[in-house]
């Protein structure tokens, strides 16, 4: 945030770094949602490109003076807008129409600080498609929160045991809640999947829906397969499945994790 207290309203801000062939598509749907929003890209990577993203979507166009990593990227974006909640939403997915009214209304008749939505893979076109990670990811999330609203705090802690199944890009925060909350500096791939658990500990609740209200794209341009291929994403998660088990299990549940990859 600017500053001062945070003031109702929604905004989505989109981290944004080189030049994604897909963030004109995040931007489109952004700005079809059904009930408004602002809408800010955020950079450490000014660009005439995000210029001209920002000018056709009507977006704001804030830039980190500091290029450090991802982590310094996301908190940067999580206080470039004064409103109360925000969604940070990924260049590389696009979001159905229906997304920030559903994740609003989840936060207003609740008292959970996070809202998350289902996702679903598209391919570069759109068009829906699935992995074997993503079907590994759906399948945690049915069998540990169901039709859950409103996860118990056991819950959660178990969707998040095996794994991250929980992208940031379909999570809305409302930063009236979460004081000075950040994202940790020590993860490049895993900065999120810390974060929930961060925030689990400190007892804060999360609301959801299992509608499937993300698009999430999966290809080599992403920075998750960019981790992936440096090894990155493997030693981050072996640290993150030996902070929630004994070593002879995390090492066993890495392993099998990786073959998602």
């Amino acid at each position: 945030m600017t500053g001062g207290e945070a003031i109702a309203g929604h905004a989505f801000v989109v981290p944004a770094y080189g030049e994604s062939p897909f963030l004109e598509a995040c931007l489109a749907s952004l700005r079809e949602q059904t009930t408004s929003a602002s809408i800010l890209i955020t950079t450490s990577t000014p660009s005439a490109f995000l210029d001209r993203m920002a000018t056709r979507f009507g977006a704001q166009l804030r830039t980190n003076p500091r290029r450090e990593n991802i982590a310094a990227d996301w908190n940067f974006a999580l206080r470039a807008s004064a409103t109360r909640y925000i969604t940070l939403a990924h260049q590389d997915d696009v979001y159905y129409p229906a997304f920030a009214e559903e994740s609003l209304r989840l936060l207003a008749t609740s008292n959970a600080a996070v809202s998350f939505t289902g996702y679903e893979q598209v391919d570069d076109t759109g068009a829906r498609t699935a992995s074997k990670i993503s079907r590994v990811k759906h399948l945690i999330e049915a069998i540990t929160l169901g039709a859950t609203r409103s996860p118990s705090r056991l819950r959660m802690r178990c969707f998040l045991s095996f794994g991250n199944p929980l992208p940031c890009s379909s999570v809305t925060f409302d930063l009236s809640q979460l004081g000075g909350f950040g994202f940790s500096g020590a993860f490049a791939s895993n900065l999120d999947w810390e974060a929930w658990l961060r925030l689990l500990d400190e007892g804060h609740a999360f609301v959801r829906t299992p509608r499937r209200l993300v698009g999430r794209r999966h290809n080599p341009l992403t920075e998750t397969s960019r981790l992936i291929r440096d090894g990155r994403r493997a030693q981050e998660d072996l640290m993150m499945f030996r902070r929630l088990w004994p070593s002879p299990i995390a090492d066993a549940l890495a392993a099998l994790y990786r073959t998602g990859y």
